[in-house]
This record gives C-alpha cells, structure tokens and sequence, in this order.
C-alpha cells in the first residue's frame, strides 16, 4: 500500500483549519483520511480546536460579552495568556466564528474568516463525508481537561459509541502527545469493544531516547516532526522492524525551498506510512504522478 494522505486539520491550507468545510475539502482534494484536535467547553462538550486557547483560531475577540475571560492558563504544559475552551459553554462557542491561524502567508483561507463555525466531535462523527475514510483523533493536553467531570478518554469513547461512525467503515486512530492520557482513552476504547489505533506523538525527540521495543508493545505507531524524519535517526526502518508504523507531520506547501514536487518527494523516499499535510490535493498530485 502506498502513502496514505492526511488531511491536517482538514485542507487547513485553503480553508480555516478544523471545520467540517476544511474537512469536506480535505476528502474532495483526494485525502485518505483526516486528523483533527479534541478539547472541550465549560460543560464538558468535546468541540475541534487545535489547542484550548481560542484567539489564534475564532474571533472571540469581537465578542464583548467575552473579553473579561482572558486570563493565564495551561497549553500542553506552556503557560500562556488567552482566552480558554474550557471558560465557555457550548452555546458560546457556537456563536464564534472560525479564522485562518496563519492568515499572512495564507490570504486564500484568510478570506474565509467569519464564515464558519466550530464543529463538535458529534459533529464531525455524523458527518456524511467521512464515511470509508481514516479519522484521526488529536486529544490535547490542558488546562481545559480540569473542568472535566470524567475523563476525556472516557468522554470521547461515549461520543463515538452514540454516533454513527461504527457503522461507515471508519478506520479510527487516537492520536496524543501525552502518553498518559492515550493509555487512558485506549483503556477505555478497548473496554467499550472500540477498534482503533494508537499513535503516539513525538516532537524534537532522538530515537536514542526513546525505548521503541516498550513502544511496540502500546502503539501501533508514531506520528514524529519532518525534522525528525530527515534527520540521521532510522525511525522508519527501526519502527518497521517491530511493527509500527511511522507518520510524519506536517507537509506544508510554504516550508517548500525549492520544488513542491522535491519538497514532497524527500518525506515520501524516507518510506513513511503517512503524511499529514496542510494541501493534501498537491500531495495526492505528487504521489498520483509517480504511481
């Protein structure tokens, strides 16, 4: 089987990352799956943000009646001063509007700011468009997980139980850069009788630090940084010979220095299993012509 492409946050290079436009796109431009991040509200709704801070990613900052919310709080353990998921209700977030984080370098998507909203994960897993496709659930690590009475994992096994997802031939992989809190939700998939896959995330991370045989034994595989993946590290043969697979993030357009077809071609000749990229459609054109 060839390199399977992962719609980042949808056709986040075109569209304002993780909204179910993006994602509609993201499968419409040739994508094999789609991978989106999971935080939460106030009152415990799962909702598709790429971190719990709000600024970057909504226009919250129209919102008057919202303003006096900012404040410091956790973000994958880096303290920071934002506004929060888990300080808003679903109804709230629902009267935000998404924006394009990186809207310098992509006008395009910038154009769509306001325009669309922030999805659920109920949301998404009802959607008609993933049917047949890979999922790849995100769970983040924050401040937002205090305001929680149960716990995430456990929470995001309910939504997928009470959805429709099951029943679309749906390849599910659970995604997380916090060990902990993946072990935790695939405890409570394989309770729940939840096929799924497991991946565990690595950033700037030496594969001499990092016992792979005790890896083998919880994930199916590690999603790892292109650096990573171009660096003097074998993670691909080494992961390969036990087993993993090995999915490389993100595949951007604009980090191209010379050719995209180059830029795409050196993380596709490493024998990476997946790559999640930002413009799955020039990807899917890459691969489509070397055959």
């Amino acid at each position: 089987m060839g390199v399977k492409v992962i719609a980042h946050r949808g056709a986040s290079g075109y569209r304002p990352e993780n909204t179910l436009e993006a994602f509609q796109l993201g499968l419409a431009q040739g994508a094999d799956g789609l991978e989106f991040d999971v935080v939460n509200t106030s009152d415990g709704v799962l909702v598709i943000r790429h971190e719990n801070t709000l600024s970057g990613t909504t226009d919250i900052e129209a919102h008057n009646e919202l303003l006096h919310l900012k404040r410091s709080g956790l973000v994958e353990d880096q303290l920071v001063e934002d506004y929060f998921s888990e300080d808003i209700t679903f109804e709230q977030l629902k009267n935000l509007r998404a924006r394009e984080r990186l809207a310098e370098i992509r006008p395009g998507s910038a154009k769509f700011d306001g325009q669309f909203e922030v999805p659920s994960l109920d949301e998404v897993l009802n959607a008609d468009f993933i049917r047949e496709t890979t999922l790849v659930v995100e769970l983040k690590h924050g401040s937002h997980l205090d305001v929680l009475q149960e716990s995430i994992g456990k929470l995001t096994a309910k939504a997928i139980l009470d959805s429709k997802v099951l029943d679309r031939g749906v390849l599910l992989v659970l995604e997380s850069f916090n060990a902990d809190l993946l072990l935790e939700t695939k405890q409570q998939f394989k309770e729940n009788g939840i096929e799924a896959k497991y991946f565990l995330a690595l950033d700037s991370t030496r594969i001499s630090d990092c016992d792979l045989n005790e890896f083998a034994k919880e994930y199916d595989g590690l999603s790892i940084a292109t650096h990573m993946l171009l660096s003097d590290d074998s993670w691909v043969e080494s992961c390969h010979e036990l087993g993993m697979e090995v999915w490389v993030y993100t595949a951007r357009a604009e980090n191209a220095t010379t050719t995209i077809e180059a830029y795409y071609e050196e993380l596709i000749q490493t024998g990476v299993d997946a790559i999640f990229a930002d413009q799955p459609d020039l990807l899917r054109r890459v691969l489509d012509e070397r055959g």
